[in-house]
């Protein structure tokens, strides 16, 4: 006891410490990379900032695992080198050269440990394009000057006959769950009623072809609550290095200097209502809500304060989509019993990383957990339209279906059978009842960011120039950002800092 107690001299537990840190530092970024594929500074920054009350954890445990169980083994490697070469060296004090590589090794451990820490440094910067966003503060990007087309200021005309609005968010549903055929990478189609959907609908692909299509996942728009903000703000969501109204709570506004979809139909007499399967709260969405057109927020705590649910009630990240569906058509059918045209929006959690949430409609058709809960997702769906289509206002109703972003699990879509790095992951889209036809001939290339005007464009408003925020009518011939720039150029114009963002950000009362 009194030879280890010796041995744990203030140089060791020193460099230990470094050497331990630098382990945490690679094995983090080198999980984020096999998870998440390219996680960036704007999606850790913004997570940083805002409440994750709500949060399924259970993601992270995998994490939390490495970290504790490879991390001390690295230090106890470490301890054990650092004490072989001690006894080595007191063993071979007279025997030369070899002593002298030993002593020079332990006079050296410190400086050994510090450059294991810078590496360990630059190893998680570069995966995680530190620098490169760092660089990019002191910019002041373009973008905005150039494209930006403010919606308060747009001309927005409504049809004669307003059209409802259900807007569906598929959490983490991409275009590479389906097949080959449809332009997916998986061996047998995860999803065919939703590929089914997209294929005879709107899904902005050329006529002649049976592949789906989707939004290009760009800088800011990669998660749930910046696609939300993308959809309906036609801007990405970024948050700068420095303080903001957004690290600081309760706070009061969220992009204050946008007008978003919920803003334009409010105005125009619409009921507002959405329904989350998570508590309103987790990433400040119930701030962006309630200022971007007061929507009615029905979410996990709702649900807990009437009694539908238990007060203790919580799976997944909140409760379960079958739940979800079933509360939409209690709501839709509130909603459709009054005198206003009404946006129903809903937003579903099952098939959220890591592995999703197996519920009990979920079948054993695939070897793995996700591709089953994929499935199930596609088939609880396509039930939820087949009721819905059975309403009296269907007719009178645009649906819009889209994927939030894709998946964050790249480990998985990495394993499926015909991945490629050439292969280009799409969010999901379909819209279905259209007031307008997409008769372009050709397949768009599009973001998050053009559903915005896309969708107001469906349920029939016009829109003077087809533009709104950065986001563009798919149903025009205006070509979009990424048609414009391109997914390079585009991202990094988004990433760059902005001060005409910063104001979109801050508003005016923020400066």
């Amino acid at each position: 006891m009194r030879s280890i107690k010796k041995y744990f001299t203030g140089k060791n537990v020193a460099t230990g410490i470094l050497v331990l840190v630098a382990a945490w530092l690679v094995i983090t970024a080198v999980w984020l990379k096999i998870r998440f594929g390219t996680m960036d500074m704007t999606t850790i920054l913004f997570q940083l900032k805002v409440p994750m009350s709500g949060a399924d954890s259970g993601n992270f445990y995998e994490i939390f695992i490495l970290l504790f169980t490879i991390g001390p083994a690295v230090l106890l490697a470490w301890i054990g080198i650092l004490k072989l070469a001690a006894v080595l060296r007191k063993r071979r004090a007279d025997r030369g050269k070899s002593t002298i590589i030993l002593h020079r090794f332990l006079a050296l451990r410190r400086v050994i440990a510090v450059f294991m820490l810078i590496g360990a440094v630059c190893f998680i910067g570069y995966r995680l394009h530190i620098v490169k966003y760092v660089f990019a503060q002191f910019g002041n990007s373009p973008i905005y000057k150039d494209e930006y087309r403010d919606p308060k200021t747009v001309k927005i005309t409504a049809p004669e006959k307003k059209r409802n609005l259900i807007y569906i968010y598929m959490e983490s549903m991409e275009c590479s769950f389906s097949d080959r055929e449809h332009g997916g990478i998986a061996a047998t189609n995860m999803i065919p009623e939703m590929t089914a959907l997209a294929v005879g609908n709107v899904n902005f692909t050329a006529s002649d072809s049976s592949e789906l299509n989707g939004a290009v996942p760009v800088t800011g728009t990669t998660w749930t609550m910046a696609s939300l903000v993308a959809q309906t703000s036609g801007v990405p969501l970024t948050i700068p290095i420095g303080e903001n109204a957004m690290g600081k709570r309760p706070y009061k506004t969220f992009l204050p200097g946008t007008y978003s979809l919920g803003q334009v139909l409010r105005e125009q007499g619409y009921e507002l209502s959405i329904l989350l399967g998570s508590e309103k709260e987790f990433s400040g969405a119930d701030i962006y809500l309630s200022t971007h057109g007061d929507y009615k927020i029905l979410d996990l705590n709702t649900y807990r304060r009437n009694g539908t649910l238990s007060k203790d009630y919580f799976v997944w990240w909140g409760f379960e989509d079958e739940k979800l569906y079933s509360y939409a058509k209690d709501e839709i059918t509130e909603l459709a019993s009054g005198e206003r045209p009404f946006a129903f929006t809903m937003m579903t959690m099952d098939t959220h990383f890591t592995n999703g949430y197996r519920c009990r409609l979920c079948e054993n058709e695939f070897r793995d957990q996700y591709s089953n809960v994929i499935a199930c997702a596609s088939r609880q769906l396509d039930s939820f339209l087949k009721w819905l289509s059975e309403q009296p206002f269907y007719e009178n109703t645009t649906v819009v279906i889209v994927g939030d972003h894709p998946t964050m699990d790249t480990k998985y879509t990495n394993s499926l059978k015909y991945a490629s790095e050439k292969y280009e992951r799409k969010s999901y889209c379909a819209i279905l009842n259209s007031a307008v036809a997409f008769d372009l001939g050709q397949t768009r290339h599009f973001t998050s960011m053009d559903m915005y005007p896309t969708t107001l464009a469906a349920m029939g408003f016009s829109i003077e120039g087809n533009r709104l925020g950065l986001g563009v009518n798919l149903f025009s011939s205006e070509s979009t950002m990424l048609e414009k720039y391109g997914a390079q150029k585009l991202n990094d114009l988004l990433e760059e800092r902005s001060d005409f963002y910063d104001q979109l950000m801050y508003g005016e009362d923020e400066k």
